[in-house]
């Protein structure tokens, strides 16, 4: 994963009214905290910000912190939490965590399905249960996505984390036994046969009767 710079200044009015005044201006309110450090209060500007997490590298991605009024609190970070407005979804706030770059960290990276599934084009109806993985490696190994290939899937078949391989130097942390993706039968289209059936069937028993 390539690191991007991120400039953030630090800030020291906290509480719910001067964050939401940050916002009116365009900023977003955030934290820095780990490796032992205390945390610190920082405001990031919020088109920058969007740019990155709506970019290629997602809201879990490996930055490089530049603090403009205290470069002593430069260096790497990884994005652990963004939270979002509940109805028009734009950034509330952000939670970063300060990291080592030679030593492995956790995190998610969503899951991109990619092949021609058979199953779909049998009519099959798609039930993506997971869409993101917990993984753990070194934070430049960190993947944009995880790619995981649905070309043999047919109807009635599914795709269980147990069936991923990892690239070196990444370690898989969700279960196993998680499904990824089902591929099911019509269920509305069976349902109307069987109904049609009933209804039929009913129909000849009352003109025996």
């Amino acid at each position: 994963m390539e690191m991007q710079t991120i400039k953030v200044t630090t800030r020291t009015d906290t509480g719910k009214g001067p964050a939401r005044r940050k916002r009116v201006v365009g900023d977003i309110p955030a934290v820095v905290y780990g490796e032992g450090s205390a945390s610190v209060p920082i405001v990031i500007n919020a088109k920058s910000f969007d740019t990155l997490v709506h970019g290629s590298h997602g809201e879990h991605a490996v930055l490089q912190l530049e603090v403009e009024d205290k470069p002593e609190l430069n260096g790497p970070i990884m994005i652990k939490d963004v939270q979002h407005h509940p109805i028009r979804n734009h950034v509330m706030h952000a939670d970063f965590q300060r990291i080592k770059l030679d030593k492995p960290v956790q995190t998610l990276v969503p899951i991109n399905l990619t092949g021609h599934c058979v199953g779909l084009v049998e009519g099959g109806v798609p039930d993506q249960q997971l869409r993101e993985l917990e993984i753990e490696c070194l934070p430049l190994d960190t993947p944009v996505q995880f790619d995981v290939d649905i070309t043999d899937i047919a109807i009635g078949g599914r795709v269980h984390v147990s069936d991923l391989t990892a690239p070196e130097g990444i370690k898989i942390l969700t279960e196993d036994d998680r499904t990824i993706l089902a591929i099911h039968a019509p269920r509305v289209a069976g349902k109307t046969e069987e109904e049609g059936e009933e209804v039929e069937e009913g129909a000849t028993e009352e003109a025996e009767a």
